[in-house]
């Protein structure tokens, strides 16, 4: 009950929980990211209740580790989305380095082996798309093949042996080295730095330009987008070559901030992360819809757990546990979430 001026009295018109709820639903159906964001949420807060040291001696390692897994994430949303997947990332990730120091051993400026060494990792990412829908071969197991295919060519090549990576400032400040420099010591925080921008862009992207929609349309429904005139196969290896050089910055960012190029730095481990990440977030393993905001946040979940669970004492095999229960629960609800969208759709 309220007065207005005049001394009239109104009824304000409250709404009950039961009202509130359903539109609280749709927005977590129409909007996945405030869902994963919470729960991101209520992790950080539970490791730092659990550690004081969690959100303030942790935070470069966490930077860190979010951009590591959040830039390969983003990529395979955007793929994902197409209805494809890489397995490649990690070797792509692991080669290109090396490709821009041999460049550098040729003579040339380490700035111009870089962008020729991410040029590479756009064509690796071309070469698995082209596999992919001129011969049909499923995505997984094309790029499964690229994968040992640049694990064996990377560690003959170098004979299993790291190199030191090449210095060229300003460069390397820019990529992760020289927190000393004068740029307020944001090359520690290069790596996270770099990810929000690629995010902002791949977002605008994905949701503002006629190649966004494509590769949604693509991943939906692909007889459909085909008879309408998109051309399929282009809009799928144009994400394959995104996600290659998504992997390579990622590796030169890597060699730069460590200092060294090690042919063994690509873990597989880093792909399932990428991947877990991208699901995590939001991503449908079935095409057709994803959030490249959520993936990077979905980063920063696994970030939390591999770096959380330490920290409070848990063991490598607990931490495992904890990390596979939250990829399976995630997609059980990105499951859940596609099917209720669905319905409203119909």
């Amino acid at each position: 009950m309220a007065s207005n001026e005049s001394g009239v009295t109104t009824q304000v018109p409250t709404r009950s929980v039961a009202q509130v709820l359903p539109v609280a639903g749709r927005t977590l159906i129409r909007l996945p990211e405030i869902s994963i964001a919470m729960v991101a949420c209520i992790i950080a807060i539970g490791f730092q209740v659990l550690n004081a040291n969690f959100l303030t001696g942790l935070v470069p390692v966490l930077a860190a580790s979010t951009a590591l897994y959040g830039t390969m994430a983003i990529g395979e949303a955007m793929l994902m989305i197409t209805g494809e997947i890489d397995l490649s990332v990690a070797k792509i990730y692991s080669t290109t380095p090396f490709i821009a120091y041999y460049i550098t051993q040729a003579g040339a400026p380490f700035w111009l082996a870089i962008l020729l060494a991410l040029a590479s990792g756009a064509l690796i990412g071309m070469v698995n798309g082209l596999i992919t829908v001129l011969f049909g071969v499923p995505s997984l197991i094309a790029t499964l093949g690229m994968l040992f295919l640049l694990d064996g060519s990377t560690l003959t090549a170098s004979r299993s042996e790291p190199v030191l990576t090449p210095m060229e400032e300003p460069v390397n400040t820019w990529l992760g080295l020289g927190q000393l420099q004068p740029i307020g010591g944001l090359a520690e925080y290069a790596g996270i730095l770099w990810l929000g921008l690629f995010t902002l862009i791949l977002t605008i992207v994905l949701h503002r330009t006629r190649f966004g929609t494509y590769t949604i349309s693509v991943g939906s429904n692909l007889l459909a987008a085909r008879e309408i005139g998109i051309r399929a196969k282009r809009v799928k290896v144009a994400n394959f070559m995104i996600m290659g050089f998504l992997a390579s910055f990622n590796g030169i960012i890597e060699a730069v901030s460590s200092g060294s190029t090690d042919p063994s730095a690509g873990d597989n481990t880093l792909t399932l992360y990428g991947i877990a990440a991208a699901v995590i977030g939001g991503t449908s393993l079935f095409g057709g819809s994803g959030t490249l905001i959520g993936a990077v946040i979905g980063a920063f979940v696994i970030a939390a757990f591999l770096n959380g669970l330490p920290l409070v004492g848990a063991q490598a095999a607990e931490s495992s546990i904890f990390l596979g229960g939250a990829i399976i629960i995630a997609i059980i609800l990105n499951i859940l979430i596609n099917n209720l969208r669905n319905r409203r759709a119909r």
